[in-house]
């Protein structure tokens, strides 16, 4: 009995290694997206601990499984990767829509208002576009953030970094005629120090 008991524990704990290593996460990204610690998923892995039912259910509907599958030695295909992407593509697509639709409507706007009331003023309303690029690495590093995928975090990183060198330049050289091109020498250590960053949070999870 004390065996078979043993051996339930020890196929859970493999499964649940099994299927968080299937959906693409680490102990780190379950553990936040299940608000535990990593040391307890670590746990759960290593037989030392088991989360308790609740806790299993949630986790089996998070794979597109049944808390059953959990201790059995066949495994069944994980259904989150495939379900969870598409979910996150459309979110991503959806926000990145919504704003350039703002940034679109503020350059109409600001066109229409310079053109009427402020023909001399500085400012260009185009300039409304190389700032919607800026909100959209902003809003992708949000959601990477959220969905904890590093490399595409390091892109929206960078995405963020020599738009903001591009859109400061810009304001500097359009309004005030005045050309910094040593913002973007600046933007150059921020680049390589978010590629070290990466590089190094990758090696760690390794």
């Amino acid at each position: 009995m004390e065996n078979d008991i043993t051996n339930q524990q020890e196929l859970l704990a493999k499964n649940l290694a099994y299927y968080r290593k299937a959906s693409g996460l680490t102990q780190l990204e379950l553990a936040d997206k299940f608000n535990y610690s990593d040391k307890s998923v670590s746990k759960w892995e290593r037989g030392e601990g088991f989360p308790d039912i609740f806790v299993l259910k949630s986790l089996a509907d998070f794979y597109g499984i049944t808390v059953d599958d959990f201790y059995q030695s066949e495994h069944k295909a994980v259904k989150v990767s495939q379900n969870k992407k598409r979910k996150q593509t459309y979110l991503k697509l959806l926000s990145i829509g919504i704003n350039w639709l703002v940034t679109v409507l503020t350059f109409f706007l600001l066109n229409t208002l310079l053109s009427r009331f402020a023909q001399d003023a500085p400012f260009e309303s185009w300039l409304t576009f190389i700032y919607g690029t800026l909100t959209t690495g902003i809003i992708l590093l949000v959601w990477e953030f959220i969905y904890h995928n590093r490399f595409l975090r390091m892109i929206a990183a960078s995405i963020i970094i020599w738009t903001a060198a591009l859109s400061l330049f810009l304001t500097f050289l359009v309004v005030m005629n005045l050309p910094l091109p040593l913002l973007f020498i600046a933007a150059i250590p921020l680049e390589v120090l978010e590629i070290i960053w990466y590089l190094f949070r990758r090696n760690r999870k390794k």
